[in-house]
């Protein structure tokens, strides 16, 4: 009787440990070894509990129900195991079909010919967890790259059950995604097609595309770790695969020959004729300027943008729409933005504080052309009055808006040789890019853009935007104060008034 219910106990157990042993791989990672070892322990259990109970099965097998039973049994295992089966070969070997409206999921012609050519193996880590907002586009638009090329292997990293591995990487935001291939990174904190496959272009190659900083003339430094200082735009370029430096171009300091990019960010002293000169010839000789001027330097930069026709607005750009939240109006955060190749995907406002507008007189520079890529609201306008703490808008001396915050300077006329032509892009506002609004998702994305621009880097591969079928909606303050009126008081209101006539009438009954 007691080996009995040794035996009975022992079933049980094997039972118990079987289920244990597989569900542990699924919530513990790394512990498949503990879910073998209780395996085995629940065989030996179940082992013993059917020799012990071998003549009873016997016995009960042999009635007619129980082969009945038997049957059923036997056909509701082979159905569930061909489920399985045909599920486990879908996964491994099923082809993939793209329904979206947009053939959001299908990659362009350009993307399958990179796979096909890369030319070592590039391994990319995304630091994200299920319930991060790009988990999901990371996910879906990485399998497609792995599947397609054995060279590229993919690893989801939680950072928040790993975080050693991810200060190692020096992760500062979640949803970044590091490609890695010998040893070049790149970073990209965007799941777009265009962005992915460039950035496995150039962590693939050797040489990295040189970017210079002014210095000298009281811009924000890269070195400087404060607010107001550039470090972190400094490290972003470098995780980009730049390879970022400074030059003052005075005297004997001249720019690298292999200069792809030079960037002026907001002066504040008189920049010498020798300089302007340098930095002349070197945008005539099909360099790259960007061009960061905020309203206080009025005086630094007129003259030297004059020649390319670009005038810098006086005062100070104030929206009463289009501003962060119930902040001040002089925080700009802009939703308007043209279709050119810098700004035509954008989804997200970019935040310039305190910001000057800028005007082209195309009479003074015919061979240019120009494009605005960012503009206030049409509700916004240049405050002269700065010593007024309120901004009133005066239309006798105050300029209305719609505002050019940022614009793009091109040639008319491409020379023979396009990667040789000059190109310009001025922003009336550099805190957008400092230290302590970088990390805001409009400003790294227009500001990586906008060098990836100036660097050529979007003529690696040229992928046009595909849109998704859902499109989100940032609402603006007074949006958000209708938003807020309708949800929160008129919803509740009607629901609690319509409950109040029933009951009356009820009542009444």
């Amino acid at each position: 009787m007691e080996l009995t219910r040794l035996f009975s106990a022992l079933g049980i157990v094997g039972g118990v440990l079987a289920v244990i042993g597989l569900l542990i791989p699924l919530f513990v990672p790394g512990a498949e070894w503990i879910g073998t070892v209780l395996s085995v322990l629940a065989l030996l259990c179940l082992g013993i509990y059917l020799s012990a109970h071998f003549k009873s099965l016997k016995a009960y097998s042999g009635r007619r129900s129980t082969r009945l039973g038997a049957t059923s049994i036997l056909g509701f295992i082979l159905a569930t195991a061909i489920v399985v089966i045909v599920n486990f070969l879908a996964a491994r070997h099923a082809p993939q079909w793209d329904y979206s409206e947009t053939q959001y999921f299908t990659l362009a012609r350009q993307t399958y010919q990179v796979l096909r050519e890369i030319p070592r193996d590039v391994a990319i880590k995304v630091f994200a967890h299920q319930g991060s907002p790009a988990f999901r586009a990371f996910r879906d638009l990485l399998i497609t790259y792995s599947t397609e090329s054995p060279k590229v292997s993919v690893e989801f990293i939680d950072p928040d059950r790993k975080p050693d591995l991810a200060r190692t990487y020096g992760i500062t935001r979640i949803d970044t995604a590091v490609l890695e291939s010998a040893d070049q990174k790149v970073y990209l904190t965007q799941a777009s097609e265009a962005e992915m496959t460039n950035a496995l272009l150039r962590v693939t190659r050797d040489s990295k595309k040189q970017l210079v900083f002014l210095s000298g003339h009281g811009e924000r430094s890269v070195l400087d770790q404060q607010p107001p200082g550039f470090f972190r735009a400094r490290d972003l370029l470098m995780k980009q695969g730049y390879q970022v430096d400074t030059r003052s171009l005075s005297g004997e300091d001249t720019l690298p020959e292999n200069t792809e990019v030079l960037i002026l960010a907001s002066p504040q002293h008189p920049i010498s004729p020798e300089v302007q000169t340098r930095m002349t010839r070197f945008v005539n000789t099909g360099g790259r300027l960007l061009l960061l001027a905020d309203p206080q330097n009025t005086e630094v930069l007129d003259l030297f943008v004059a020649q390319w026709g670009i005038a810098l607005g006086g005062g100070i750009v104030v929206d009463e729409r289009d501003r962060l939240g119930r902040g001040s109006p002089t925080a700009l955060l802009i939703r308007t933005f043209t279709t050119h190749d810098i700004t035509e995907d954008f989804t997200v406002p970019i935040l310039f504080p305190v910001s000057r507008y800028i005007e082209f007189q195309p009479e003074q520079a015919p061979d240019w052309e120009f494009v605005s890529l960012a503009e206030s609201s049409p509700e916004s306008w240049a405050e002269s009055n700065l010593t007024d703490t309120v901004p009133k808008l005066n239309p006798e001396e105050d300029v209305e808006g719609p505002l050019t915050i940022a614009g793009a300077l091109t040639l008319k006329t491409p020379s023979e040789k396009p990667d040789q032509d000059p190109a310009i892009v001025i922003v009336g506002n550099s805190a957008f890019a400092s230290n302590a609004y970088l990390n805001y998702p409009g400003n790294t994305d227009f500001f990586l853009k906008t060098i990836a621009w100036l660097a050529k880097e979007d003529q690696l591969v040229s992928i046009p935007p595909k849109e998704p079928a859902f499109r989100p909606f940032v609402p603006n303050p007074s949006q958000e104060q209708a938003l807020l009126f309708f949800q929160v008081l008129f919803l509740p209101g009607f629901t609690l008034f319509l409950g109040y006539s029933v009951w009356r009438k009820r009542r009444r009954l």
